[in-house]
């Protein structure tokens, strides 16, 4: 069995269980793109670590294969992977130097002193510790820990990087910080990556591609703008940024557009992308960032009333956190200044374009 030609990893039908009964992944199928930044999200649970853990080879599949460059992975321990790992506590040799840790996945590869040398200052070069070189670990900070951690795992030029929540030990700016470094070298060395997070925003800044998983099934892999603009499932929705829920039935489809009915009586129109045909339950998502607090323009333009019960002010922007009777509770986010003139209490109706909404899989009402 061979592997698509764009791609250098192919997940063929791989399930794993741990007790015999429970599949923590079900019937994975995936295609890793040759040079890509594939990000696995999901929450703690969903099976993201485990499917990373299956590809470095420290867990095996309970069925099917995986597939690198063309050929089975069953057999190939993880030492003969060609892959650089990084994990979240770094695994960094505590008694060695930072060169010392830098090199040593090229001493266990018998390379020659003057390469060892060579390759190690320039894995250190990259991630811009070449004066840290004789340090220890315990000398340096948490972020110069993690980049000694990933010159390592470059240092062997490896096909593969993957990365098991590499950042979640750091503090938010330097997470952030450190977020785009990668990002940076990935595109100027051309690597294939593949990124375990439960960090969403950390994998739409980070990703050409997001695998988003649930209970150990991949729900959608997609761009980074697509899964948030355009969720296939209501967990994705939910799981990517902040979304709107307003439940109900279809009651007629035209084209491109349908109109769902929803609890209160009222009437939206939606894209049907998972309810496509009438008398189907929906769940119709909408950004709050879509939804326009004065429900000027088009008369073809979603429209309900709505009572504000809070506006949080956060400096460029406001929440605003709305009751629509019937159908339960709304947020917007619009510019701080739109909000000026509300109060708690207070009635309006809101607007929205149809094209921003999609009516979905039915979900849990809140």
């Amino acid at each position: 069995m061979t592997d698509k030609p764009d791609s250098i990893v192919s997940f063929v039908n791989v399930e794993k269980t741990y007790d015999g009964e429970t599949n923590v992944v079900k019937n994975l199928v995936l295609e890793i793109r040759r040079g890509e930044f594939l990000t696995l999200l999901g929450p703690s649970g969903s099976g993201k670590t485990t499917t990373l853990m299956m590809l470095a080879g420290f867990e095996d599949p309970t069925a099917g294969d995986i597939i690198l460059n063309g050929q089975s992975l069953r057999s190939v321990p993880p030492y003969r992977r060609n892959m650089g790992v990084v994990f979240q506590n770094y695994a960094l040799f505590p008694h060695k130097t930072v060169a010392q840790n830098v090199a040593y996945p090229l001493v266990q590869r018998r390379l020659g002193k003057a390469e060892i040398e060579e390759r190690t200052r320039r894995a250190l070069g990259m991630v811009e510790l070449d004066a840290f070189a004789a340090r220890r670990p315990a000398q340096l900070s948490g972020g110069q820990q993690q980049r000694v951690a990933l010159a390592r795992a470059l240092v062997f030029e490896p096909e593969l990087v993957l990365m098991d929540e590499p950042l979640g030990a750091l503090d938010k700016k330097l997470r952030e910080q450190m977020q785009l470094e990668i990002k940076h070298l990935h595109e100027q060395l051309g690597m294939t990556v593949v990124y375990v997070t439960h960090d969403q925003g950390e994998a739409l800044t980070m990703s050409d591609r997001v695998a988003i998983f649930s209970d150990g099934v991949i729900q959608q892999v997609d761009g980074p703008r697509e899964v948030y603009e355009f969720p296939d499932t209501s967990f994705v929705a939910n799981f990517v940024g902040e979304n709107n829920n307003l439940h109900g039935v279809v009651e007629q489809v035209d084209g491109e557009l349908c109109t769902v009915r929803l609890r209160s009586g009222a009437a939206v129109m939606a894209r049907p992308v998972r309810a496509k045909n009438v008398g189907d339950p929906t769940t119709v998502s909408l950004r709050p960032e879509r939804i326009e607090l004065a429900g000027n323009g088009s008369a073809d333009r979603n429209r309900l009333k709505a009572s504000v019960t809070e506006i949080v002010y956060s400096g460029d922007h406001s929440m605003v956190r709305m009751t629509v009777p019937g159908d339960g509770d709304l947020v917007a986010k619009a510019p701080a200044s739109a909000a000026d003139d509300l109060s708690a209490g207070d009635g309006l109706e809101i607007a929205w374009e149809p094209g921003y909404c999609r009516a979905l899989d039915p979900a849990l009402p809140a």
